[in-house]
């Protein structure tokens, strides 16, 4: 499985993968992280495989476009933990996202609390990812260390 901010995406091993699930590349609905070569392009791509390795991925598709492309939001699933939370719902401390902090993450939250990524402003979005950016833009945390980061819809190499 790749996941994929509009524009980038980085293969995630998905357990499982070789025992005839078809490889699908996910575009996180409402995110939008750092092109490669953009400032934080990199830390975002690998917060994004430290959330996802070793877990099982769960794909919730807002829709599908040609060639199989799927925009939705992926859970990050903790695999044969006693008491797994099996109920969808983000279990990850504040703070602690993308850190191996245990239970399921929403990646493209994470990637936003750890100020890796933007709520996309172009298209319809949550209250929850717009709070989130509000929440690691006051903490300075991420790119918004920056001055002005530049958004991904607006980067030209």
């Amino acid at each position: 499985m790749s996941l994929s901010a509009p524009g980038r995406s980085g293969p995630l091993e998905e357990p499982g993968a070789s025992v005839g699930r078809v490889p699908a590349v996910v575009y996180l609905w409402g995110v939008q992280a750092p092109r490669p070569g953009q400032p934080f392009g990199a830390a975002a791509t690998e917060a994004a495989g430290r959330i996802c390795k070793g877990k099982r991925l769960r794909v919730a598709a807002r829709r599908a476009g040609p060639e199989g492309r799927i925009t939705g939001s992926v859970v990050a699933e903790e695999t044969g933990s006693p008491g797994e939370d099996t109920t969808g719902k983000d279990t990850t401390e504040k703070g602690n996202a993308g850190k191996g902090s245990g239970g399921n993450q929403d990646v493209g939250r994470a990637l936003i609390r750890l100020g890796l990524a933007w709520q996309d402003q172009r298209r319809p979005s949550s209250a929850q990812l717009r709070s989130l950016e509000q929440k690691a833009r006051r903490e300075e945390v991420g790119l918004w260390q920056q001055e002005a980061p530049t958004p991904p819809w607006a980067w030209r190499e």
